[in-house]
């Protein structure tokens, strides 16, 4: 069990837009607890999705990212927080000209395993919707569409 992670020594993941900093795993807390660091560049996004088990928590650390959860959307600039219970529909886009880094974590999933298999297998859309229709059914997660 890590105990202590640096940011800067953790080798960045790609998911989509965005580069993700895997800081704790799943696999190494009690109640599946992950947690990462998030850079959003300019333009980029998720699409609204539900998690099946995981609840997730967003904190900003710079720039403003737009959280869309359920039908409520709101900028979160730099110190603002998010929570997003599990089964709910959510999303997040970085509609400003500068780079959005955030803290995210989720508990009770393994939401870490599912980022490590979309960088491993999803780099180019739409030539590998496949892939990321078989990961996200494999672990719990209903795409929505695009954030508000």
């Amino acid at each position: 069990m890590t105990l202590f992670a640096r940011t800067s020594a953790i080798e960045p993941i790609q998911v989509l837009s965005d580069q993700l900093r895997l800081l704790m795993r799943s696999a190494d807390s009690p109640f599946q607890m992950s947690a990462m660091v998030v850079d959003v560049p300019p333009g980029g996004f998720v699409p609204t999705h539900t998690h099946a088990k995981e609840e997730e928590g967003y904190f900003v650390l710079s720039g403003e990212l737009t959280l869309t959860i359920g039908d409520q959307s709101c900028v979160l600039a730099t110190g603002d927080f998010g929570h997003v219970p599990p089964r709910t529909l959510h999303g997040y886009a970085n509609a400003g000209a500068e780079p959005v880094r955030f803290l995210a974590w989720t508990v009770g999933g393994p939401i870490d395993c599912f980022f490590e298999a979309m960088s491993e297998r999803v780099k180019e859309m739409p030539r590998d919707v496949g892939a990321m229709a078989e990961i996200t059914a494999r672990f719990g997660v209903e795409m929505g569409g695009s954030p508000a």
